[in-house]
């Protein structure tokens, strides 16, 4: 099994992914992983982490990785604790099952690789839709997030 077989490709503009991909809030974007490898890929997840790039020398980033990955932490859990009605990053990961839940990332699903959201298994040659929307609380300026989607 090797994650390194998987291609994503950003659906809307029908590019392969190898930038930052900017997500606007309330706007869903809608990525295509395919796996060209020669094996079954299984026990997929996916999960945050603390950016590893921060924007290019014109607009840097406002705050330091790690605050942009709690702040995204703390607004899907409050979320997720009804303390809030809005906030965070929402994930649709199609499930072997068939269904397609909505979850946001929290501190307890999708935080780190040991609590990664599953994600259906990718057979060779085939591929999985997946969506994400960021969701920024009512009562935060605009602001721009820096971190990392992992899927392994």
């Amino acid at each position: 099994m090797s994650v390194a077989d998987l291609t994503f490709i950003n659906l809307s503009t029908s590019e392969t992914i190898y930038n930052p991909l900017t997500l606007t809030t309330s706007v869903t974007q809608q990525v295509r992983i395919t796996n060209y490898g020669t094996e079954n890929l299984t026990n997929l997840g996916a999960y945050v982490e603390t950016a590893y790039t921060v924007g290019d020398v014109d607009y840097p980033a406002d705050y330091p990785p790690e605050t942009d990955y709690q702040d995204l932490m703390t607004w899907g859990q409050a979320v997720k604790a009804g303390l809030a009605v809005a906030g965070g990053l929402k994930l649709t990961l199609p499930q072997n099952d068939l269904s397609s839940p909505v979850e946001y990332v929290t501190r307890d699903q999708g935080a780190k690789r040991e609590n990664k959201l599953p994600l259906q298994d990718i057979a060779s040659g085939t591929f999985v839709d997946i969506t994400l929307e960021l969701e920024t609380p009512p009562a935060v300026l605009a602001r721009r997030l820096y971190v990392t989607l992992v899927v392994e």
